[in-house]
């Protein structure tokens, strides 16, 4: 039976593996700024840059954004954590394309 699943499972997870977002992949440059070279190390550790580039959102979401990412391992430290945002907001916050809806809440009043 082993012989029967493991190529099963071999073949699942390398699918996944395979669609993970390869962070050697350039992507498009960040813009020049004092917190570039941080965000940049910060950031392109698990992803390339145009997983930042993409996106258009508010300080309040960055600060969001921020958050889950050192929940999933990005070292930011408390010292580095307003020029990281000043740098996002500036250069890809919502005036610079379509801003992302804010995540509903669950709980909320209007769920």
């Amino acid at each position: 039976m082993f012989q029967q699943v493991f190529p099963a499972i071999f073949l699942f997870a390398s699918s996944i593996l395979a669609s993970a977002q390869a962070p050697s992949a350039p992507g498009k440059p960040l813009p020049p700024g004092p917190a570039q070279a941080k965000v940049k190390a910060a950031c392109t550790q698990c992803h390339n840059t145009s997983r930042i580039t993409e996106q258009h959102l508010t300080r309040q979401q960055w600060s969001g954004e921020l958050k889950k990412m050192e929940g999933l391992g990005a070292v930011i430290s408390d010292a580095d954590r307003d020029a990281f945002l000043n740098y996002l907001s500036k250069n890809f916050g919502p005036e610079k394309g379509v801003a992302k809806p804010a995540a509903k809440k669950s709980g909320s009043a209007a769920d």
